[in-house]
């Protein structure tokens, strides 16, 4: 029986959330073991290669990790493998790209541009709260930070605007009812809601009632939970494109027949200029 840990991953095992093509090879790169779990992250390799085009292949991002060109939270990586996360910013100075790692409305990973000044900052939910040596607090976030000093208020569950560089708290959202928060686990990843109801269950799941902008209602798991703003016009980050609002499937298909149509009759229009010329 084979030893030690588990070097290699199968391309048609790869999280979903990759959309990577079945035929486009027989493995997928497996993230390292780092902040964010196997099957909630993106390995910087996928998402220079699939994602932003940099890279036609693995080598050519290797080769762009390798002369430095690529920071994530601030931090240069030189791994291909890296794990970049929920709310991970990712930063290439040479091209002036900056885009912060979410969940689209239909749970899939998303990269959305950010400004300079929003690059700077990022949401961390509190995954523990311990007292170190000398009664010192310390807060442990989902990406794997540990935040010494933390203000005696904060629980389990809150979120806090953290600043990257200097890696210290700049506001609190504290976990509650009225707090607008996104979803990122469950059949409902990746949408947003205000929280209308949690209800409580001791020795089993905690069960949080949320409501969206449109009125539509859904549940999910409070531990599913990422708390993102105290209210709709107090959001600290760039949402993704749909704002986290679900689409009914009616809907959705006219949207996709009307840009589709409006394409075509765009492409008929460049036809007919380039035979005049």
């Amino acid at each position: 029986m084979p030893r030690g840990p588990k070097r290699h991953l199968k391309r048609l095992f790869a999280p979903r959330d990759w959309m990577l093509s079945k035929l486009g090879g027989i493995f997928a790169p497996r993230p390292r073991a780092g902040p964010h779990k196997i099957r909630e992250c993106m390995p910087l390799a996928v998402i220079l290669r699939n994602r932003l085009k940099y890279a036609l292949n693995a080598r050519e991002s290797e080769m762009i990790c390798r002369q430095r060109l690529v920071y994530v939270d601030s931090r240069i990586r030189t791994d291909t493998k890296f794990p970049v996360g929920f709310q991970d910013v990712l930063i290439l100075p040479k091209t002036g790209t900056r885009v912060r790692l979410m969940y689209d409305v239909k749970g899939r990973f998303t990269l959305v541009k950010v400004g300079e000044a929003e690059s700077g900052i990022k949401l961390c939910k509190i995954m523990d709260l311990q007292a170190q040596t000398g009664r010192i607090p310390v807060a442990v976030t989902h990406d794997g930070r540990r935040l010494r000093y933390v203000a005696h208020n904060l629980a389990i569950g809150d979120s806090v605007v953290l600043d990257i560089k200097e890696n210290k708290i700049t506001d609190v959202i504290k976990g509650k009812v009225g707090r607008i928060a996104m979803v990122t686990g469950g059949a409902n990843r990746g949408r947003i809601g205000e929280v209308t109801h949690i209800d409580r269950h001791p020795g089993a799941f905690d069960i949080c009632h949320l409501k969206d902008e449109n009125g539509q209602e859904f549940v999910t798991r409070l531990g599913n939970i990422f708390f993102v703003a105290n209210n709709h016009k107090d959001v600290p980050i760039t949402l993704p494109k749909a704002k986290g609002l679900k689409q009914n499937v009616i809907t959705e298909r006219e949207e996709k027949m009307i840009a589709a149509e409006s394409l075509k009759q765009k492409q008929a229009a460049q036809k007919k200029r380039a035979g005049r010329k």
